[in-house]
């Protein structure tokens, strides 16, 4: 008897019943339904509708810190960084990432380091290939670069799973500069000379640096 009460008082009544559904639990259902569709299909889809456009202008530099910057190739977008004004030391300052067409993008990172340019390569490469990518490969010897400003780097390439790369390194008065570049192999080539100015653009703007 008991057994019996027990369905009774669980079974849903006909007036609530749609397919054999409780059509109480829909509300909550349709939310949830509703909040998984706005995550993941609405907002990704805004998300690529919307492109990036903050464009290099001439004459743009972006500070790396209060007295190291370097001047991106125009037209180019910055993905992040600081512009730096056109007198008088930055209010801010940090890394810096820019992309071109084709999917290039050029990152440069200032940090205190104390050693060599071909110490600090070794280090990038080190920490690159144990965290960042495991089919980092070194494709070629290390190659000496002098930006136009005098400042004495190494540069490297290099390709893994994600694409051909380069990387170089300077040590300008205490801080290491590393600098990655890296795409697909065909816009990599395109990209060459816009990748190499930018890196020689690399200068000190005030006393930290020796091509001051």
């Amino acid at each position: 008897m008991s057994l019996q009460v027990h369905e009774r008082r669980s079974r849903v009544p006909v007036e609530h019943r749609f397919l054999g559904l409780d059509k109480r639990s829909f509300p909550f259902a349709f939310f949830v339904i509703g909040v998984f569709l706005l995550s993941t299909v609405a907002i990704p889809l805004v998300d690529k509708a919307i492109d990036w456009d903050d464009p290099v202008r001439a004459g743009d530099e972006l500070a790396l810190t209060a007295t190291i910057g370097f001047t991106p190739t125009t037209g180019w977008e910055i993905e992040s960084g600081f512009r730096a004004p056109a007198s008088g030391t930055p209010g801010q300052s940090g890394p810096a990432a820019v992309t071109g067409g084709g999917g290039v993008t050029l990152a440069v990172v200032p940090d205190k380091f104390d050693g060599t340019p071909a110490a600090l390569l070794k280090q990038i490469q080190k920490v690159t290939s144990a965290t960042d990518d495991p089919t980092f490969r070194v494709d070629d010897d290390p190659t000496t670069l002098t930006t136009s400003s005098g400042e004495v780097g190494v540069l490297q390439t290099y390709s893994s799973v994600r694409g051909d790369g380069l990387i170089a390194a300077f040590v300008i008065g205490g801080t290491g500069i590393k600098v990655t570049a890296y795409g697909p192999p065909a816009q990599m080539k395109t990209a060459a000379s816009d990748i190499q100015a930018m890196i020689t653009s690399i200068r000190s703007t005030g006393s930290e640096g020796s091509g001051s």
